[in-house]
């Protein structure tokens, strides 16, 4: 077990705000001010301290600084968004610490993803957390790793569907059971090809439309030029670049458009811009919502 300090203020890495914004679902809040998480193998439990955070992990200090990109410097990523978009300063700046996760198992991003159509980031939790708690405990931390994909494809479409993952179930089993005839390292290998063609092969699997590829290509892949386009960021680019689409649907060249403005406008930051779009418009459409109201991902 490794244990080690992170000296960072707030306002370079809100680390409650980076693992509940939906880009990983399997960290929780264990009690004040500390979480607790996994990706993948890794396990981290994270304590907030004077000077930033004592992260208590069995991976490394080089693994937690890669997997919330602290070899950047977040106000210069700030200052280059909102200098290609100034209009995003005030979505910027009521995001203080958000950054861009990077998480190196990509076999739990796109299974976490896949849970992610027409759904909410509670019941999503719970769902991506019901896949973690198949996985083998990591000693020493109250966290497990994500399980192999050799147990994935021993799940039954019936045994999912009984723990709530209604027609997800299906996709589940099957991407697990494609994966397993490709090879246990072809997502991984996906990450030394060109983004387009990441993208394209992940479309290729069971039930995988652009939105969940384009989920894996920037969060798992690590494509930054990737933009995922749900509810909240259709909503979000038709406010503010499109506003002629404003009410109408999101179809699929509509989503190809979108996607190559944002790439064309943020190039190498579309997946950071994205992120603050993202977030920012679900907190107006919780703070429009009632209470009880549920917070939708996708359409």
């Amino acid at each position: 077990m490794t244990r080690f300090e992170i000296r960072v203020p707030e306002r370079e890495l809100n680390l409650p705000l980076c693992v509940s914004c939906g880009q990983v679902f399997r960290w929780r809040r264990i009690e004040e001010d500390v979480w607790a998480g996994a990706d993948g193998q890794d396990g981290y439990v994270c304590r907030r301290s004077p000077g930033g955070w004592e992260v208590t992990t069995n991976a490394d200090e080089r693994s937690f600084r890669r997997l919330f990109q602290l070899d950047r410097r977040l106000r210069d990523v700030e200052e280059s968004i909102v200098a290609l978009a100034p209009e995003l300063a005030p979505y910027v700046a009521r995001l203080p610490g958000l950054r861009l996760m990077r998480p190196r198992c990509a076999r739990e991003v796109l299974f976490s993803f896949l849970c992610t159509s027409n759904n909410n980031l509670e019941r999503i939790s719970r769902m991506v957390g019901w896949l973690g708690d198949l996985g083998e405990p990591i000693a020493g931390l109250p966290v497990r790793a994500f399980p192999t994909l050799e147990r994935l494809a021993l799940l039954d479409e019936e045994e999912l569907r009984g723990a709530g993952f209604g027609y997800r179930a299906r996709t589940i089993v099957a991407v697990a059971r494609r994966l397993t005839e490709l090879g246990g390292d072809w997502l991984d290998r996906l990450r030394g090809v060109p983004y387009g063609e990441a993208h394209a092969c992940l479309r290729e699997l069971p039930g995988v439309g652009p939105k969940v590829a384009d989920c894996v290509c920037l969060i798992g892949l690590h494509f930054d030029e990737a933009a995922p386009i749900d509810t909240h960021l259709w909503q979000a680019a038709c406010r503010l670049f499109f506003p002629e689409w404003t009410g109408k649907a999101l179809t699929e060249a509509r989503y190809r458009q979108v996607g190559q403005a944002l790439r064309e406008r943020f190039g190498p930051l579309t997946g950071w811009a994205h992120q603050y779009l993202f977030y920012d418009n679900l907190l107006r459409w919780r703070a429009r919502s009632s209470p009880e109201g549920a917070d939708t991902l996708v359409p």
